[in-house]
């Protein structure tokens, strides 16, 4: 009796050993990928349940698409991750691919996806790939998107297009390259009713509102939904130089 309960104790102690070397394991693993750490994914990898994610619901697929480890990336897909699946925020490893920058990552993605629209997914704020990366000022990568076919015209949850978010964050070779897109509308509204003009005008730049009234000069008699237009947003502003050259182009 007294072996049997030994035995039983030993046993119990092992599992408990056991279960917590896995709890550990687990919490590692949910960091690694938190902080993109590609050594760590790799060393879990043959131990862990890889379906398992962080609080996010960002899988480490996500992680290793973001830092470009195409043969990671494999290895995940055979242990039965997709590079269809979406975080808790609707977030595809196609965006996490365009928020490292990372052009072989992305023309692998697209090479081994079979769905039309898998490239303008949208997150739960309606970003896409291409949104992220005209966000950041990644112009090879808006580039490379926009030849795959990404639409540089889809607006976000607040009818903000590319072109705008590019614009708001000064990124002027991606404002001057989407542009000049055959599909891209220059003349679209946000929320508020402003166009990429008006959030030209509202940062003070010159630049971008030059690249636009050159390709469309007609976006001078637009107003926002406060009865505005650019050059008079412009002028609210204070820079009488842009505002004048606004009013140039008949505004």
């Amino acid at each position: 009796m007294r072996r049997k309960t030994e035995f039983f104790t030993i046993s119990l102690l092992f599992w408990a050993l056991l279960s917590q070397a896995v709890a550990s394991d687990l919490i590692k693993w949910q960091r690694a990928i938190d902080r993109d750490d590609v050594e760590v994914i790799r060393q879990l990898l043959p131990d862990v349940d890889v379906s398992r994610v962080n609080e996010k619901g960002k899988s480490a697929l996500m992680s290793v698409a973001r830092l470009g480890e195409i043969n990671m990336l494999e290895s995940l897909r055979q242990r039965g991750l997709k590079l269809s699946d979406r975080s808790n925020t609707g977030g595809t490893s196609l965006m996490y691919a365009a928020l490292g920058n990372q052009l072989p990552m992305i023309r692998h993605i697209m090479s081994e996806v079979d769905s039309p629209g898998f490239i303008d997914a949208q997150s739960a704020n309606g970003w896409t790939a291409l949104m992220i990366a005209a966000a950041k000022g990644f112009e090879e990568t808006v580039r490379l998107l926009v030849e795959l076919g990404a639409d540089p015209s889809l607006a976000d949850a607040y009818q903000w297009t590319p072109l705008m978010r590019a614009i708001d964050n000064r990124h002027h070779a991606v404002v001057k390259y989407l542009v000049g897109c055959d599909d891209v509308k220059i003349d679209s509204v946000n929320e508020n009713g402003l166009t990429a003009l008006h959030v030209a005008a509202l940062i003070n730049d010159e630049f971008s509102a030059a690249q636009l009234l050159a390709r469309a000069p007609g976006l001078v008699f637009v107003r926002d939904k406060a009865g505005n237009s650019a050059q008079q947003i412009a002028s609210l502003n204070g820079n009488r130089k842009l505002a004048d050259f606004i009013a140039g182009f008949g505004g």
